[in-house]
C-alpha cells in the first residue's frame, strides 16, 4: 500500500502580499548596528531589523519586493548579512 503525500496549493498573490506585509511589520524595531560599508568605512547606524536584514533600502526604507527598482549591495553587518540601497538612493536621486 502506497501513500502519496498531499499536494500543497500554491499561494495566491494576495496571500503572498499579506505574509510579506506581516513579516516586514514584525521587523520595524530600531537597533544600533555596526555596518561595514563598501570601501571599508565602519559606521554605527540606527536601522530597523528589515533594513539590517536587507529587506528595505538602507536610506529610504523602500521595500525590495515592491518592484520599484533594483537594489545594490552597499555593505554588510557581520553575522547578520548584507545591506542594500535602492538605485534611486545609490545614484543620489532621493
Amino acid at each position: 500500500m502506497s501513500v502519496e503525500p498531499e499536494r500543497i496549493r500554491a499561494l495566491d498573490g494576495a496571500t503572498k502580499q499579506l505574509l510579506w506585509d506581516r513579516m516586514i511589520s514584525g521587523k520595524q524595531t530600531v537597533s544600533s548596528y555596526v555596518v561595514i560599508l563598501d570601501g571599508g568605512t565602519v559606521e554605527t547606524l540606527e536601522l530597523t531589523a528589515a533594513q539590517a536584514e536587507g529587506f528595505e533600502c538602507l536610506t529610504c526604507r523602500a521595500q525590495c519586493s515592491n518592484g520599484a527598482g533594483t537594489f545594490v549591495p552597499v555593505g554588510r553587518i557581520p553575522s547578520v548579512g548584507s545591506v542594500f540601497q535602492c538605485i534611486a538612493c545609490s545614484v543620489g536621486v532621493r
